[in-house]
């Protein structure tokens, strides 16, 4: 009898650890979905700001003449925008954010690094791997 209540009791046991490790790994993947939404958000407020909004829509609009020689504050804004996406293509790579989530926030970024590519090209005359993570992260669009 005693054999028996000790099988229950173990059985309930490993019951209520596999229960417990459920429930450990639920939290740690909300905390984790939790996490990369934040970063995104932050990304896209940044992206948001009203010195990249404007550099985004003079690209979109071919408002930016040479974009191999631009003036010092739309090269500023024009770099500043290419590093928030360069950390979105981070952020994905390293699997902290979802490729969907992305494109769900960032939907006309493939459009916008196509407008860029002139500067980006011109940067990578100097830096080889300048824009290299938001390529990868364009095909994969």
């Amino acid at each position: 009898m005693w054999d028996a209540i000790g099988a229950v009791s173990s059985a309930l046991s490993a019951l209520c650890v596999v229960a417990a490790l459920a429930f450990a790994a639920r939290q740690v993947g909300e905390a984790k979905d939790s996490r990369a939404m934040t970063t995104l958000l932050a990304v896209h407020k940044e992206c948001q700001s009203p010195t990249l909004n404007k550099i985004r829509r003079r690209l979109r609009d071919g408002e930016l003449d040479d974009l191999s020689h631009l003036n010092t504050g739309d090269r500023s804004a024009l770099s500043d925008l290419q590093q928030q996406f360069e950390l979105v293509g981070f952020l994905v790579e390293r699997g902290l954010v979802e490729l969907g989530d992305a494109r769900s926030i960032f939907p006309n970024l493939p459009r916008t690094y196509a407008k860029a590519l002139p500067y980006i090209a011109h940067r990578r005359e100097h830096d080889a791997d300048y824009a290299a993570k938001l390529e990868r992260l364009v095909r994969r669009y």
